[in-house]
């Protein structure tokens, strides 16, 4: 017998693929469109509940920000570390940096909404895009004068502030120690944050997220490397951002309060005088 012969012979099959159409796949973007603008306004529309709930359980006589940079960072980093098949990093927080400016829109809408305020030195279209970027298109926005200005905005809960860290401003950081109210709430760009080149302000409390860096300024005579030993030895990482008039501004790793007893400069006078917490920003 042959090997022929010996062979079982196996049915042909032909499995065929067929690919859809350009006419077909764009009806699924068009339907898929219309899903998207039908949840987009029901999430816009829970904005006002969101408001009267804010309202209800806020303090009486005291203003409500319509910020949380807390709760959008957890959001943003959920939506980002969820399973996906295409969509990039980028255009989900565009996306929802966008719906989340809308949202505040409307839950401002009785209180005038959001408005930023900017001093932008000499990189005015930098400024404009990384704000842009960060608060959605929403907030309406101008510059003003001198970034002692954009501060004392900032103290109305419904201004934001964005303030260039370039040097010839002066270490207008330092004034927040005065500004109690006034805080740090994130870096910008806010894409690439390791080395910020401006600030965004306002008059809240940052509040922890997990992954965070705190902002820290001091009048330490010091040298840079000196201080971010110092700092090393009472169990916080630094590093060395900004040195303006005697004033020095650090990044330290993780969520830092402003009464840490290991930035006391009562605990040891090498901390400098005038010193403190101006801030937090999220990482997202």
């Amino acid at each position: 017998m042959t090997a022929r012969a010996q062979t079982k012979a196996k049915p042909q099959t032909s499995i065929e693929v067929k690919a859809e159409t350009l006419q077909s796949l764009r009806l699924k973007i068009d339907a898929l469109d219309t899903d998207l603008l039908r949840l987009i306004d029901e999430r816009s529309a829970l904005a006002r509940d969101i408001a009267a709930a804010k309202i209800r359980e806020g303090v009486a006589g005291q203003s409500v920000s319509l910020l949380r940079p807390d709760r959008e960072a957890l959001l943003l980093r959920k939506l980002t570390d969820a399973p996906r098949k295409a969509a990039s990093d980028a255009a989900v927080i565009a996306i929802w940096r966008e719906l989340i400016s809308e949202s505040l829109r409307i839950q401002g809408e009785d209180q005038g909404g959001l408005h930023l305020n900017f001093w932008a030195g000499d990189k005015p279209a930098e400024i404009f895009q990384w704000g842009r970027e960060r608060f959605g298109a929403a907030p309406t926005q101008g510059p003003l004068a001198e970034p002692l200005h954009v501060i004392a905005a900032a103290r109305d809960p419904q201004n934001i502030g964005i303030i260039s860290l370039e040097t010839r401003a002066g270490a207008w950081w330092a004034r927040l120690l005065a500004e109690p109210a006034v805080r740090v709430i994130c870096a910008l760009p806010e894409r690439n944050p390791d080395r910020p080149k401006a600030f965004a302000i306002a008059a809240l409390t940052p509040e922890p997220t997990g992954d965070d860096v705190s902002y820290w300024v001091t009048d330490s005579r010091l040298s840079e490397s000196a201080l971010i030993e110092e700092l090393g030895h009472r169990g916080l990482a630094a590093e060395w951002l900004y040195n303006v008039g005697g004033m020095k501004l650090f990044a330290l790793s993780g969520f830092v309060q402003a009464h840490d007893g290991r930035l006391d400069p009562a605990s040891g006078k090498v901390l400098g005088g005038l010193s403190g917490i101006i801030g937090t920003s999220a990482r997202i």
